[in-house]
This record gives C-alpha cells, structure tokens and sequence, in this order.
C-alpha cells in the first residue's frame, strides 16, 4: 500500500510515519519541517520532502513558539501555498492523508490522477461547531479564511478521521453519514512519559498549553480562587487571556519537551478545562507519568476514561462551569493524594491502546479496509 502524508505541521505524524513503516507501508511525507527536523524525527530523506524553504519567510515564522499569533498567521498562510505546490507534485499512492484546511486542491489531484482515497485528518470539532463554541463568553471566533479553508477540505474528502467521541458527534450533527467517520483516540509517546514518584504536599495542579479563552483558562482562574491551598502551574505561551497576579500562580512560558516530564513529575494532577479541544494529548501525557486528570467533556477525557481500567483517576467536568470545575478539582486532589507513591496509573493493556503502536494499528486496520473495497 502507497500512502501520502501531507501536513504543515509535525505532531502526532511523526510517530504515525513510523509505525506505518513497521506495517509495511510505502510512505512518502510532505511537510513545511526543514531536513534536519524531518531527518531528526526518524524520516529519511528518500521517504520526504521538505518545503521548507519554499514557504519562506512564512515556514520559519511557524517554528517561533514564543509568539503564538505570529506563528498560528504563517501557519494560515501556508495552507493555501502548501496546497499549491503539493497540487503539482503528489506521488502515485493508494491514499493521500491530508491536514484539514490545507489539504483540497492537492487531494483532488490525487484523486484524480492517481485513484488515491482522500482521508482529511481533523484534529478538533466540525470546524462550524467548534467555531460556536471558542465564541462563548465573548471569546474570538474564528476567521472566515480558516472556516472556509476547512469546509472546503471535507467536501472533498471521501473519510475525516477524527480524535474524539465529541468531535465525531459534531459531524454527525451537520448532516455527515457516519460511514464517512474514522474515530482514532491520540496517542501517547511511552519512552518519553514513564511513571513517576508522587510529590509531597501541598497540592500543585498542572496547566499545559496556551493560556487562552479557548482552553477555558478564565474558569480555571475562578475556580482557583475557591480553592484555598491549592497551586497551578501553567506551562505553554499566553495567548489572548490575562495572566492572574497570584501567590498561588506561577506561570513557566514555554518548555522544551525533553524537560516536561520532569515538571509533570513535581505535580499532583493536570486540568485541560477547554471549552473545546479536539483531544488534548497532554491528558495522555499526565497520566502516562502518574498524574490523575481533570478534564472538560469536550476533550478527549471522555474516550479515555472509556479505554483505561482505573477510570477513577478521570474526572469530567462541564466546559464553562466553575462550580463543577471546583467539584471535579477537589474531587481528584483528594483522589490524587490517596495515588501509590510509584503513581503507576496505567495497565500494560492501557499503554498499549494508548501507544503509538495501539494508534497506527487502529489506522492501519482503517486504511486496509478503504483500500480493499475499491479493489
């Protein structure tokens, strides 16, 4: 089988070109990532191409993590220019996997020059459902450019593969066929997250990501000020919400992820109180070293209190509820101190569903049936 992996950005594909390659799939991977990250990410030369350089100045604004808004703008302008050129030099293949908002010129292209079955990969809500959404509360909504872009990428898709129950029940309520659906829960990357010894007291809660609205960091922000004795760490970039002046409120800006399971270590548990997030890796990421998590039901916290065995170290709360993010917070940490001090929260059985391999198995099963009923 041919695959084609066309994104702008990196993330869990990495991992994904791998394990295909360990299933015998023939991958070739397109990517704004210059050589020496592709190279440095496990994927050879021969099996990439980089369009690094064609993309300047916008493909290294892309790499500057310190300044969210001037990233996530190259970002959008690169998918219509990586559109483009991927239009005109998509390889034979089987199935062409293309990131939403990016991939449609070019998906056509395979479709109609090579047979390819089109999977969009969607990594959040249906893009009108999520744009309801990040709009509460008098947050930003999305821009028509991106909102367009995205509809645009699942007109042409023959499947949309998505990483949540929520997410695929935002595209069943705009009318998609079920058929048309590929749910595939994230991954984690076991090497780098082990199990880790339980801090002493007091009780220090984890934030990973960018500080803003959408993460739903003002409820966070409320919901702390009632609860007397607890701290919150926020790691990531500040995006469009204050920071809070607090004894009780530190933030670490951005952290090299070759450190971050050492700060994940020095915490008790992690809170992901999104409005909306497709699925919120950094909840795998917590519980693969030991801490319980608190999460809001449009995450990815949901289905994976479905896969997991001690499904108490889950908590769920209501998006945009204080008093329930208070309950879910006080709930855990009283949960979390009661936790073994080895905080080794997930079955073999767990680490292997919620693993890169469990992950490309869930795709390659997936790919393999689109493919085989075209033949």
């Amino acid at each position: 089988m041919k695959v084609v992996i066309a994104t702008t950005t990196g993330f869990h594909w990495r991992n994904l070109y791998g394990e295909f390659c360990k299933c015998d799939i023939d991958v070739q991977y397109f990517s704004y990532m210059p050589r020496f990250r592709l190279r440095r990410d496990g994927i050879p030369d021969a099996k990439s191409k980089s369009l690094f350089f064609r993309l300047l100045p916008d493909s290294a604004l892309a790499l500057f993590r310190y300044a969210p808004k001037i990233r996530s703008g190259a970002e959008a302008r690169m998918w219509e220019a990586t559109d483009d050129i991927m239009a005109r030099c998509v390889p034979p293949c089987d199935v062409f996997i293309g990131l939403s908002a990016m991939a449609v010129k070019c998906a056509e292209v395979a479709r109609a020059r090579h047979g390819a079955k089109i999977v969009i990969e969607r990594g959040s809500r249906h893009v009108l459902s999520q744009n309801e959404l990040v709009s509460q509360d008098g947050g930003k909504p999305l821009s028509a450019y991106y909102i367009e872009r995205e509809l645009a990428s699942y007109d042409v898709a023959d499947y949309i593969s998505l990483p949540s129950k929520h997410a695929v029940r935002s595209f069943l309520d705009r009318g998609f066929d079920r058929s048309r659906l590929f749910e595939n829960p994230l991954a984690v990357d076991l090497a780098a997250y082990q199990p880790t010894p339980r801090p002493e007291a007091p009780t220090r809660i984890l934030f990973l990501g960018g500080w803003s609205h959408r993460k739903g960091v003002d409820i966070l922000v409320k919901a702390m000020k009632r609860l007397p004795g607890f701290f919150l760490t926020h790691v990531g970039v500040r995006v469009d919400v204050a920071f809070p002046d607090a004894a009780w409120f530190t933030s670490l800006g951005y952290v090299n992820q070759r450190v971050l399971a050492d700060v994940i270590a020095d915490h008790h548990l992690l809170v992901l109180p999104s409005r909306e997030d497709g699925f919120g890796m950094v909840l795998l990421e917590a519980l693969a070293c030991g801490l319980p998590i608190v999460a809001s039901r449009t995450t990815g916290g949901p289905d994976i209190q479905d896969i997991i065995t001690a499904k108490e170290y889950v908590g769920i709360v209501e998006p945009g509820s204080v008093d329930d993010l208070v309950r879910g917070l006080s709930e855990m940490a009283a949960r979390a101190a009661l936790v073994p001090v080895a905080r080794n929260l997930l079955t073999p059985a767990d680490r292997c569903r919620l693993g890169a391999s469990g992950y490309a198995a869930r795709y390659f099963d997936f790919l393999t049936r689109i493919v085989a009923s075209t033949r």
